[in-house]
Parts: C-alpha cells; structure tokens; sequence
C-alpha cells in the first residue's frame, strides 16, 4: 500500500544519513529470541539506550534536518546474522525547551516509502502545535531507501488486450509467473535483505529508536502500513506508549487472504462515491469504457488510449480528493475526443497526447512482496488465487483487474514468515484510531477493527475517500483532536464523525 497523507513518495538513493548493511554484529537486550520482548538488565525494564549522533544533513534535499544512523542486529535471535543501518532524520522542535515534550516518530507505510525522502515536504506542512512541542523524527525501515533498500527490485509486468473479451485465465498466469520471476530476481540480488525486513523487526527497531533518542515513551503517528508497525509496537511494548495515532489502519486481526481482499476492493468503494458526488462524471465514464472496450483512442503521436487506462486514472485519482477536479476532467476530455464535434475532438486528443498512456499494468515489486510475505503465514493455492483474483473482480468492476495484484504477492518468495501478532486481547495501548468511510486503500471497517481490538480507543471517522486523513484531509474536525491528543493526550470522550470537506451538494 504506498501512500502518504501529505506528499508525493519518492524514494532515493543516498550514503549521507546511512550506510549500506554490515557484516558485524551487536547484542540484542530486549528480546528473547525471535518472540516477545522482554526487558533488559536496566532497573527501569527499558533496553539501553544505543548511540544515534545527530548531524546536519549534508544532501541538498535534506537541507535543514538533522540526519543519523542507528545500527540494528538483522535478527534479534541471531547477533551473528549481521546489521543494519537505519537512516534516521529528525526536524528539531521549534518551541522552548519548557515547551518541549519530545519525539514524534512517523511512517507513511508502504511498505517500501521512504520515510527519510519524505520528511522535506511532511515537516513544512505540520501544524505550529506539533512542530513546537515535538522532534519530528521519521527512519526508512530496515529494506526501504537508504536503509538498505531494495532498490534496484522491478516491478512485475503483465499484458492486457487493448480491446475485446478478457481470458482471464491467461491473465492470472501472467500475473502468477510474473510476479515470481520478480520476487526470485530481487531475492538473489538482494539474498541479506529479504529474510529480515518483517515488520515485527521493524517494531522492536522502533523500540531501539525510541530509546536511542532518549524518550522513555514513545509518541507514534502511523499511516496505512505504517499502523501495523504501531499497533504491533503497541503489542510487544504496552507499556512504552505514550500516544499512538493511527490512520487508515490495516486490520490486526487480518490474514494475507483478508488483506489482499480489502486492500482490493477499496478503491471501487472510493470510485462509488465519487460517482455519487459527480454523477455526470459517472455517465461520461460509462459512456467512455463502453466505447473503448471495442476500440481504443488513437493519439496523434500513435499512443493508444484504453479502457484499462482510464479505468486505473480514475481509481487512482480519488484516493485523495484534491484529485477529484482532474479525474472529472479527464473524463470530459476522453469523452470529447471520442463523441465531440471534430474541432472538440482535436483540441481533446491534442490535450490527452501529453498525458503518458504507453505505462502497462503491473504488480509492486522490491519491498511490499516480501514484509507482507514475511508477516503472514497464510498462502493461497494457484486455485485459490484464481478464484480470489475473479471474486474481486467480480466486487470491483472498476479497478479490480488491477488491484488483485497482492493475490500473487508471495509467488517466487521463499522466506520463512515471522508472522505478526493478531491477538490483542486485553490490549489496553492508548490508542486514536483515524479512518474513512470509503478509503481508497484500506477499509473502513480495518479502523473500527482496531477500535474493538485495542479496548482502551477512540475512532474519528471521515466521511470520503481520503487515505490517511489525518492532515490529509483538510478537516479540522479530523485534525483537531489528533492534535490535541498527542500533545495532552486527551482523546475524544466518545467516537467523532467528520464530514466531507470538498464535495458540496
């Protein structure tokens, strides 16, 4: 799932917050082979503090931020197994040091965003209440960026007719045999990496975090992978919390079936309210696949316009509802070029010429295969997957072809899983849930999920499609007790509904 709330991802390569992965080893207090932490020799039950120096950046696009490294075993079981270096960087609280309260660490989810690449744009858009209370402090996990990343793993490509009827069949073996070529490239680049980037050592390296900036509690905003880190966090280490806030969760009690599923059809829920909200929109889009199913829009330059296309713009462009005005346009311009006068036609094949249409469809590749591998056990047979792959089809016309893509994750991925915890019971972490009624990404109902897991909750809702709509939203009706909760730590006395901020009716 690569998202952020607030900014464009770009993932770079860069040595001058972290180095490459080492051979050598440290020690791992804190946990007890590869399960539960526990605590250290400290008399305060916290690990030990290990050293993160903080200098300022040297890369231009870091300008202004501090930037450090923290060394991490491989495997907490296995001190032998190696390190890591995290790239860390940190924008320094603006405030007092009265004011002051200390570190805020972030992730955007992913898996696989930069977390470090991007902190310019996130830090310039925090509210003054934040940025004077807090250190915002954010790290590329352990196989993202400049923490040892995958980045030299493709994406797998796949063919879809221009027009005409679908084999299916065909298609979910492409996918199938696609994917594992994929995956079994970027394991035998990347044979040190793969094994190690769950999520649940993630969790215990956000601990090390934690720890090495000299915070007794951690205060955490996740968004959409990045609340799996959190609430597995909030798991192994309860008592370490300080405030959590997680948005657009994903479901803690899930399976790979379950995810893969939801995550799936999520954006056909998104496309149906926008079509709600702009029915006209929705008659052009009709009017425009039907045409293009039989054949598809010639360019100037030759560049080919398909239903496929189309269908995946629009599935992409309400994730955030800033985009809703260029999804509208966009299907006023392929409709005028298809059933305007000659003169609209032109100027509108004119206008579409400059958009990239020779992209084909694809299945992530590099990082999201291999945590969302590592973290569930559960695997699908070949009939399975093509029976999971037509029911979402089948549930999500729209963009269902395409977002089945995570049936086919864990083709060609031999890891051994180091599955993440679904039982929370009694869980008592303070926990403020964000989410959205028709996420494009992850369900609503993942966030009411962590709501009934995690007893000790409150929900804010939005009402739309935004992903992650803390601070993404434009709702101060979602911004206001996010704030307010990780600077008093006070939360809604009861669940809050926000409505939608763009669409009037």
């Amino acid at each position: 799932m690569r998202s952020s709330a607030l900014v464009v991802v770009a993932i770079l390569s860069l040595t001058a917050c972290a180095g490459n992965s080492s051979g050598g080893s440290v020690s791992s207090p804190g946990v007890s082979g590869s399960g539960t932490p526990t605590p250290s020799a400290s008399s305060s039950g916290v690990p030990e503090p290990t050293s993160l120096v903080w200098k300022p950046c040297t890369e231009k696009e870091l300008d202004g931020l501090d930037c450090g490294t923290l060394v991490v075993p491989k495997n907490y079981a296995d001190a032998g197994a190696g390190t890591f270096s995290l790239a860390v960087v940190r924008a320094k609280a603006t405030g007092t040091a009265g004011q002051r309260i200390g570190s805020l660490f972030f992730n955007p989810g992913g898996p696989g965003v930069s977390s470090v690449s991007l902190a310019p744009q996130v830090v310039p858009a925090l509210p003054q209440q934040l940025r004077q209370r807090f250190d915002f402090v954010t790290w590329d996990p352990r196989g993202v960026g400049r923490s040892s990343g995958l980045t030299e793993c493709k994406d797998a490509t796949y063919e879809l007719p221009a027009t005409g009827t679908v084999d299916w069949n065909s298609v979910v073996d492409q996918m199938r045999t696609a994917a594992k070529t994929s995956n079994q490239e970027c394991a035998k680049r990347y044979p040190d990496v793969v094994p190690y980037i769950s999520t649940n050592a993630n969790a215990r390296d956000l601990d090390r975090l934690r720890a090495a900036v000299g915070d007794t509690k951690l205060t955490y905003w996740g968004t959409s992978y990045g609340t799996r880190i959190g609430y597995v966090y909030g798991h192994d280490y309860p008592d370490r919390v300080r405030a959590m806030l997680l948005s657009s969760p994903v479901d803690p009690a899930g399976t790979w079936q379950s995810f893969a599923y939801g995550s799936a059809t999520s954006p056909d829920n998104a496309v149906g309210f926008f079509f709600e909200a702009y029915p006209l929109a929705e008659q052009q889009y009709d009017r425009v696949i039907n045409s293009l199913t039989s054949q598809a829009l010639t360019l100037p330059s030759g560049a080919q316009v398909t239903h496929w296309s189309v269908q995946a713009i629009v599935a992409n462009s309400v994730k955030g509802q800033s985009d809703y005005s260029s999804a509208v346009q966009l299907l006023a311009t392929v409709d005028a070029a298809i059933f305007g006068t000659a003169a609209a036609q032109t100027k509108a094949k004119a206008a579409l010429d400059t958009m990239p249409w020779t992209q084909g469809p694809s299945i992530n590749g590099g990082a999201p295969p291999f945590v969302g591998c590592l973290d569930y056990p559960q695997r699908m047979t070949r009939d399975e997957q093509a029976a999971m792959a037509a029911r979402i089809r089948g549930t999500a016309p729209v963009f269902g072809w395409g977002a089945s893509q995570g049936v086919f994750f864990c083709e060609g991925v031999d890891v051994t899983p180091d599955p993440v915890p679904v039982d929370f019971t009694n869980t008592v972490t303070p926990v403020l849930v964000m989410g959205t009624t028709r996420d494009a990404l992850t369900q609503y109902g993942w966030a009411t999920d962590v709501a009934r897991t995690f007893r000790n909750s409150r929900v804010v809702t939005y009402v739309g499609t935004v992903h992650t709509p803390f601070l993404g939203a434009g709702s101060a009706c979602v911004d206001a007790p996010g704030i307010d909760y990780l600077v008093t730590l006070k939360r809604p006395t009861v669940d809050v509904a926000c409505p939608n901020t763009a669409v009037k009716n």
